[in-house]
């Protein structure tokens, strides 16, 4: 090559890095303006919800003076229950101390709907990498239902449900869990304790929760450390492995000798031994086989029709939506933008082309089918039989 050629390849190439240089510098500028817009409308947004937050703080120091005589009248009853029993046989310091500690929990019910009201998160706050992952979402999750939460990455998803019991506190509005407020801003929750024994979090990859040096030991942790008594909580392990569907032999095992989908199944163990009435989930399936996949639906399946257990499931596996869902809610940009069956979600295809999300395999079936003209996606079905039994009647 002649030193005319690298002459003008050199030039070229110092061209082409100098308006590479000048878009992104652009794209910089234009980022960084859309950030700082996006910063002030939550600033603004703050600033407006104040009057909320000082209303909801009043509500619930209200709440806690009204309850605080009931409690201690409890309290005293205990008391003077143990004074005048304490002689007898059957009565021991651990009954005292259990119904001491029952008497002295708080008045709330957590047992209602879970309500999602005008709430706010950012991360990263004023940084170069602020992200606002939820904005202004109001929602309700009802009690005793399976309810899938979809959208795509980045959507607020997994920010909502961690707002469920307090692993992360939203910056406007509150979360409602029955009457149990978790108030934007809000520095240290009072009662964590319950609201954590009530709602049970477990995340994608949950086995790598487990440390003790037993099976046995990482099922009652949970408890014991909420304050259950311990005896209790080690006695209640065998049927907690049976209803996860490992041996009770297995107690005195290691965690680490397990399988992977085995794991999972101990730290699951391990939130239900807690025996809140809320299961919350986060892509529970990741990384199993489709035959571990099927166990685990199976199993919250169970663990709702069976135990009446409210599960939240955050995924985007639609199969497994479609499966067991009763309520479906769709997120998009920080914002919930529908909710319904999960019939209601898949037959309409345009919501799901916005959320970039491929229906499941049944209704993609279906929605192809209607593109033939033969449209079954108005009628409800969850297996191949249910959906061919309504093509046979739309083709009489």
């Amino acid at each position: 090559m002649s030193n005319i050629d690298n002459y003008a390849n050199k030039k070229e190439n110092k061209i082409k890095h100098k308006e590479q240089m000048k878009e992104l510098n652009l794209k910089h500028k234009t980022d960084s303006i859309k950030r700082k817009k996006k910063h002030n409308e939550t600033k603004k947004l703050m600033k407006e919800d104040k009057k909320n937050l000082v209303a909801f703080n009043k509500e619930n120091k209200k709440f806690l003076k009204d309850s605080k005589g009931i409690v201690q009248d409890k309290v005293k009853e205990v008391l003077t229950w143990y004074s005048e029993n304490k002689e007898k046989e059957n009565i021991t310091k651990k009954h005292f101390k259990s119904k001491l500690q029952r008497a002295k929990k708080s008045m709330y019910d957590f047992s209602g709907p879970i309500s999602f009201e005008n709430v706010s998160y950012t991360y990263g706050w004023g940084t170069p990498f602020e992200f606002k992952a939820l904005d202004s979402a109001d929602l309700v999750i009802k009690k005793g239902k399976i309810t899938a939460v979809i959208g795509m990455t980045g959507s607020g998803k997994s920010t909502l449900i961690q707002l469920t019991n307090g692993l992360i506190i939203s910056e406007t509005g509150r979360t409602l869990v029955g009457n149990f407020p978790i108030i934007a801003k809000t520095k240290k929750i009072k009662f964590v304790k319950e609201l954590r024994r009530e709602i049970g979090l477990v995340f994608q990859f949950p086995e790598y929760q487990l440390f003790q040096n037993t099976i046995e030991s990482d099922i009652a942790f949970g408890p014991i450390n909420l304050g259950a008594d311990k005896e209790t909580s080690i006695k209640k392990v065998p049927e907690l492995l049976r209803l996860v569907d490992l041996p009770e032999d297995y107690a005195k095992r290691s965690p680490f000798d397990l399988s992977g989908g085995q794991k999972r199944r101990v730290a699951i163990a391990g939130i239900i031994a807690m025996d809140g009435n809320t299961l919350v989930l986060d892509e529970p399936t990741g990384g199993l086989d489709p035959h571990g996949e099927e166990d685990f639906m199976k199993l919250f399946y169970d663990l709702n029709k069976k135990q009446n257990k409210r599960i939240i499931i955050v995924t985007h596996n639609m199969d497994h939506v479609l499966q067991i869902a009763d309520e479906v809610i769709v997120m998009h940009k920080g914002k919930v933008i529908s909710i319904g069956t999960p019939f209601e979600i898949f037959s309409n295809n345009e919501l799901l082309k916005k959320i970039e999300i491929e229906p499941p395999k049944l209704y993609k079936l279906a929605h192809k089918l209607k593109d033939k003209g033969l449209d079954v996606t108005d009628k409800n079905f969850r297996t191949i039989e249910e959906l061919a039994k309504h093509i046979k009647e739309r083709i009489k």
